[in-house]
């Protein structure tokens, strides 16, 4: 008689193969971009704000810097000429949606929604919106993700999350950063939100300290597409 294992041996391959499947990442969402240059995009999420982003944008002017404003529709329509600053500035302007919505909460469908709806306003304030989507909190699935790549949309992440949202102090994110920077990477940060002082110190040692050491901060489309020159209705 055959031992019970070989008898469950298929159940188990079974279960096991669904597991794998289950277990493999989803389609990858743009985290880095491979490159040996000392390049990397910045990005900010949650704004406009009428305090944060001027000093970021700033900032960025002072070290010839791009970067891309993931922005929440319910503030672009409050500050409108903020939007139109980002693009002045030579930075893009990118869409999270217009009210920070949980993809686990309320599905695939309605976080589409929610971002075409932020896409009508920057277009009718005539900044149409880079193609990329940052999901509120870094959640996606299989339907978000095949949604918004159907309607042209990257989805974009992360490779360094200095967890500004958080005030974990300046000391802390610059720590994060030190550890994770690398050619190629994108770095998360926020402009809107809630008090963001300490992501504008923070992003002031950054640009300072790492623009003499020859680095490049980009947008999304400089990072993916080097040859892509800034954008600006700068006259």
């Amino acid at each position: 008689m055959r031992p019970r294992w070989f008898i469950l041996s298929p159940v188990l391959l079974l279960a096991l193969s669904f597991w794998i499947v289950l277990a493999e990442p989803l389609v990858p969402a743009l985290s880095r971009v491979q490159t040996d240059k000392r390049i990397v995009a910045l990005t900010f999420d949650d704004g406009p704000s009428p305090r944060f982003t001027p000093q970021i944008l700033s900032l960025l002017s002072r070290y010839h810097a791009q970067a891309t404003f993931f922005v929440l529709g319910s503030e672009a329509e409050r500050y409108p000429q903020l939007v139109k600053a980002i693009v002045i500035q030579g930075s893009q302007v990118a869409n999270h949606g217009w009210s920070h919505l949980n993809l686990r909460q309320v599905g695939a469908q309605r976080m589409w929604q929610d971002a075409a709806r932020t896409t009508t306003l920057l277009r009718s304030l005539g900044v149409p919106p880079a193609p990329y989507y940052r999901p509120p909190y870094g959640m996606m699935s299989p339907g978000l993700i095949q949604r918004f790549e159907g309607h042209g949309y990257e989805i974009v992440l992360w490779s360094v999350d200095t967890r500004d949202w958080a005030t974990p102090g300046v000391g802390s994110i610059r720590a994060t950063i030190e550890r994770l920077i690398n050619p190629g990477a994108i770095i998360l940060m926020h402009d809107g939100g809630g008090n963001r002082q300490q992501t504008v110190a923070a992003l002031n040692w950054l640009l300072s300290t790492y623009s003499r050491q020859g680095w490049r901060f980009v947008t999304l489309t400089q990072l993916t597409h080097p040859d892509a020159q800034p954008v600006s209705s700068r006259k």
